[in-house]
């Protein structure tokens, strides 16, 4: 019998392999990987075979009595544990599943940290770049350590972690923060051959990441780390924005919160109309522009308005937005005469003077009509302007543009649309002059390019704090970013290699506030979260989400992700919700979750070749995520102040 030999195998019938452990041997062995404790549920065991080596997990243990006993005592009993068969080592690598059972007495050992690494495929964690160089890099990041093996390091595969989508999962206070926290201090603080290629962003929705990274840059030089804060530019080293000019549909929808059968029409027509009006000039534009100038004036004329009413609405319209054959001094020749004022007749009228009245009404209706029917279009000119990306405007531009569609939405289809719109345009107003706003903006960029690549390629981790703003403008601006990300990323390699294109990792917190489940039915019929979790990869642009409720995330995104980090998670809906979407995961795992301590996590997936209790240390330094320390808040001397 070896030092690590702690069994045999005594029953294998109905897939269930139970082995008895050596009387002989106390609760723990020594062995040169450290102490070992026999008979640990969770822990591993091998099989050694001819050709290969078994691997089991311990995954029960129960006293059985010796033939003629009575009473469960040490002498008079024996224990037993039930294996579950996890796969086998054969020819130096692992694989899951077993060509054939294990046989009846064979002996049952201690894995040792050499299998471990084996099964993990953790060998070579920092190779050299090149032979004989003294520069490496990481190829297996050690993430924590063992609470089953003792002083083992647990690592992932640093490629099939970062390189794929994952999510961290866990009770609020479990240790979910100090567990990202810790990982990307550990990436940056390697110094020979920094990871100067990555290019991390944080959504940090609790404002508690900047402690933790901001003194990465002090660590190592050759990282540079950027901490935007959303939304509070008094507490903030520079003002941040997203371009007003990036929001789609969907992201107004949210902002405003429009209803779909009456507001968001209007809002797909007031983007149109922006755009119109603020890309550059040429044929398609010019004529569409016309078209919607003529179409609301003849609107306008045939709604039940007074004429001053009207007179005042086609005023604006053309004074605000005009082309070279529809503008305030365009001129209209007139079928006969009219006067518009005493001994004033005229045979002709600029634009300006056709809308305006005269003794209380409009003169000239008929021939205004007519001659704003030469530009209406038969051809749907719109599917033009959808094609038409970076188009720059700005807040007050897309509330003129809300206007104009709404005058225009009135004159084909239902006269009430200003009635229907009311509390969207209120609440338009209301977030342009709020703080809120400012968030969405012109920008100095003229493309979604300039705007990424801005934001990411100086700076290896950026960390926005969007704790200043409230839920639905956050979720509006990681959408946004989400989305001009993926376009950014698809643009890059249609223009250079794949493999010259950096890849974006995007980290969120408190995902379920952003990715939910069927949160809104879109506009444009897809979700960005659920597109760049399907398409991102291959663009490298790779998601990361962190959330206390997994149960209220979008399915799609989860079943997307290839690597979980779980921690302690106890409500029951959550649970069932895990077991059912996440990958590699069976009963005992999940029952195992709820009892986990802080800091500690199951971590599995395509990143680590067997799930494994791993226990993170504190990030240094902490995040600020604290408890509250109530005795301390509570219990102090009385200022007089007070």
């Amino acid at each position: 019998m070896g030092s690590r030999t702690i069994g045999k195998l005594v029953s294998i019938r109905n897939g269930q392999i139970i082995a008895e452990i050596s009387s002989d041997l106390g609760e723990y062995v020594n062995t040169l990987d450290g102490i070992n404790f026999v008979g640990e549920v969770g822990s591993y065991v091998t099989i050694h075979d001819f050709d290969r080596d078994v691997i089991a997990e311990i995954s029960g243990i129960n006293e059985e009595l010796k033939n003629g006993y009575q009473e469960y005592e040490k002498p008079n009993s024996v224990e037993q544990i039930t294996l579950d068969l996890l796969g086998e080592i054969h020819d130096g690598s692992f694989t899951f599943g077993v060509t054939r059972l294990p046989r009846l007495f064979m002996e049952i050992n201690l894995i040792s940290t050499q299998e471990l690494d084996t099964i993990l495929s953790v060998n070579n964690a920092e190779p050299p770049i090149e032979t004989n160089s003294n520069e490496t890099y990481i190829n297996a990041l050690s993430i924590g350590k063992s609470t089953i093996f003792d002083n083992y390091q647990v690592k992932i595969n640093l490629n099939k972690f970062f390189g794929y989508h994952f999510a961290v999962f866990g009770n609020t206070g479990a240790g979910k923060s100090n567990t990202i926290a810790n990982i990307i201090q550990k990436i940056f603080s390697k110094t020979n051959r920094s990871a100067s290629g990555a290019h991390i962003i944080m959504l940090d929705s609790n404002g508690e990441y900047d402690k933790a990274f901001n003194k990465i840059h002090v660590i190592n030089p050759e990282i540079g780390y950027r901490n935007i804060k959303v939304g509070n530019s008094a507490n903030s080293p520079e003002v941040f924005q997203i371009p007003v000019w990036a929001l789609s549909v969907d992201d107004w929808a949210i902002l405003l919160n429009a209803s779909e059968k009456t507001q968001i029409p209007v809002i797909r027509r007031a983007i149109q109309i922006v755009k119109a009006f603020n890309s550059d000039d040429n044929k398609i534009i010019n004529k569409l522009k016309n078209h919607i100038i003529a179409s609301t004036i003849i609107g306008i004329e045939a709604n039940s308005d007074s004429s001053p009413s009207s007179s005042d609405k086609m005023k604006s319209l053309i004074t605000r937005y005009c082309t070279d054959e529809l503008n305030p001094k365009t001129i209209i020749a007139l079928k006969k005469p009219v006067t518009i004022a005493k001994d004033d007749t005229r045979d002709n009228l600029t634009l300006m003077q056709t809308v305006s009245t005269y003794y209380g009404q409009l003169v000239v209706v008929d021939e205004l009509v007519q001659f704003c029917q030469k530009y209406i279009c038969k051809d749907n000119l719109f599917t033009s302007i959808n094609q038409i990306h970076d188009v720059v405007f700005d807040f007050s531009d897309f509330i003129e543009a809300m206007k104009f569609a709404i005058l225009y939405e009135g004159s084909v289809s239902s006269q009430r649309v200003q009635e229907y719109t009311a509390p969207m345009m209120s609440r338009l107003q209301s977030l342009n002059e709020s703080a809120m706003g400012a968030i969405f903006g012109k920008t100095k960029f003229l493309t979604t390019e300039d705007f990424v690549d801005h934001l990411v390629k100086k700076n290896q981790l950026v960390n926005i704090d969007v704790s200043s703003i409230d839920d639905s403008t956050g979720e509006v601006l990681i959408r946004v970013l989400s989305k001009m990300i993926l376009d950014f990323q698809k643009m890059r390699k249609q223009q250079t290699q794949p493999e010259l294109i950096y890849p974006i990792n995007l980290i969120i917190e408190e995902a379920h506030r952003y990715v939910a489940e069927n949160k809104l039915q879109t506009e444009l019929g897809f979700d960005i979260f659920e597109r760049v979790a399907k398409e991102g990869r291959k663009f490298r642009f790779l998601l990361g989400i962190s959330s206390q409720r997994p149960s209220e995330l979008s399915r799609t995104v989860v079943s997307q992700c290839s690597n979980f980090i779980v921690h302690r998670v106890q409500n029951p809906d959550d649970l069932n919700y895990i077991s059912k979407m996440v990958p590699y995961i069976n009963k005992g795992i999940i029952e195992r979750l709820t009892y986990l301590k802080t800091g500690s996590a199951l971590v599995f997936g395509t990143a680590i070749n067997i799930p494994t209790l791993t226990e993170f240390a504190p990030a240094n330094p902490k995040t600020d995520s604290d408890s509250a320390e109530i005795s301390k808040s509570w219990f102090h001397l009385k200022n007089k102040n007070d």
